[in-house]
C-alpha cells in the first residue's frame, strides 16, 4: 500500500492487521511517525493500492510504479482525484497488462480507524471482484458504492459528492447566520433545520461540530479549492453551466487566499463568520 497520511495510516494499520501487507511511503516523516507497520523499502515490493493526498501526487507515483507492476496486477486505487488523470493513468495501466479499480472513499479518519468508509468503485467487473475483499474489511456495511465501469466514474461521482458538500456548508451557515442575526438560537434552528426541507447530511452530522468551533480540520482548504477546480472543469466538458457551484468556489478560493493552505474544511464558513462580524457557537 502507497500513502500513509492522515486517512492512509489508518487504512494501513487495517490491511497490515487483515491481509500479508506492507506499506510505503515517499515521505521519510511517515516512516517515523508508524515505526509500528510493515514498511517496504521501495515500491517493486508491493502489491499495489494508493491512497495519496490528490491527483498530482497520484501521478507522481503511478508513472515510477506500473513499469514495475507485474502483468495481471491489481491496481487499487483509494485516492480523491481527477478523473482526466485516473483516465490517463489507467490507459497507461492497461498497457503494462495491469487491472485498474478507482475507488475514492468518503468518511473521516476516525471512520477510516473505525473501517466505516463508503467507497465510490468504479472498474471493470473482474477487477472489482478482485478489489472487493480489500474494500470490504474498510467499508462500512452499506459503504461499497459502484459508480461505473470506467476507472474515472468513481472520481466523477466523488466530486460532486464533495462539491455538493462544500456548497451545503456554506449555504447552511448563511442560514444560521441569518436566523442567529434575527434573535434565533443557533442551537435551536440548527436542529429545526435539520428535520425540515432544507435538511442535509452536512446538517445532520457536521453542522454541530462547526457549533463547537470545529472547522474540520483534517482537511485542507487548498484541497478542497483543487476539487472545487476540478468539477469546474468538468462542467466545461459537459457543457453545463453551475452558477450555484461557481459560488461556492469563490467563497472557497477567498478562504484559501485569506487564510493560505491551512488545515479547515470549513474556513470559507469562518470566512463567512468574519465578514458578518459573529461567530456560529451552540447557545
Amino acid at each position: 500500500m502507497v500513502g500513509v497520511g492522515r486517512m492512509g495510516e489508518p487504512i494501513a494499520r487495517t490491511l497490515t492487521g487483515a491481509h500479508s501487507a506492507q506499506v510505503f511511503d515517499t515521505d521519510p516523516a511517515r516512516h517515523t511517525a508508524a515505526p509500528d507497520l510493515a514498511w517496504a523499502d521501495t515500491v517493486q515490493e508491493l502489491a499495489f493500492v494508493t491512497v495519496l493526498p490528490g491527483p498530482v501526487e497520484l501521478r507522481q507515483v503511478m508513472v515510477e510504479a506500473l513499469p514495475l507492476l507485474p502483468p495481471g496486477a491489481l491496481w487499487l486505487d483509494l485516492t480523491s482525484g481527477d478523473p482526466a488523470v485516473t483516465r490517463d493513468l489507467a490507459a497507461h495501466a492497461a498497457q503494462h497488462d495491469v487491472a485498474v479499480v478507482s475507488a475514492p472513499m468518503g468518511g473521516s479518519v476516525d471512520e477510516a480507524a473505525k473501517n466505516m468508509l463508503v467507497f465510490f468503485v468504479s472498474g471493470e467487473e473482474v477487477a472489482v471482484a478482485r478489489a472487493l475483499p480489500i474494500l470490504n474489511t474498510l467499508a462500512r456495511d452499506d459503504g461499497i458504492r459502484r459508480a461505473g465501469t470506467r476507472a474515472e466514474d468513481g472520481q466523477i461521482v466523488k466530486l460532486l459528492a464533495n462539491g455538493l458538500w462544500f456548497a451545503h456548508s456554506v449555504a447552511a451557515a448563511e442560514a444560521l447566520l441569518i436566523g442567529q442575526g434575527l434573535g434565533i438560537s443557533t442551537t435551536h434552528l440548527h436542529h429545526l433545520l435539520r428535520d425540515s426541507a432544507g435538511g442535509s447530511r452536512f446538517l445532520d452530522d457536521h453542522a454541530g461540530r462547526l457549533l463547537q468551533g470545529d472547522y474540520l480540520s483534517t482537511f485542507g482548504v487548498d484541497r478542497v479549492v483543487d476539487e472545487l477546480d476540478t468539477i469546474t472543469t468538468m462542467a466545461r466538458t459537459a457543457q453545463v453551466p453551475t452558477p450555484v457551484l461557481d459560488a461556492s468556489s469563490s467563497l472557497h478560493h477567498a478562504a484559501l487566499d485569506l487564510y493560505g493552505p491551512e488545515l479547515g474544511e470549513l474556513l470559507a464558513v469562518k470566512l463567512l463568520e468574519q465578514r458578518t462580524g459573529r461567530r456560529l457557537r451552540a447557545d
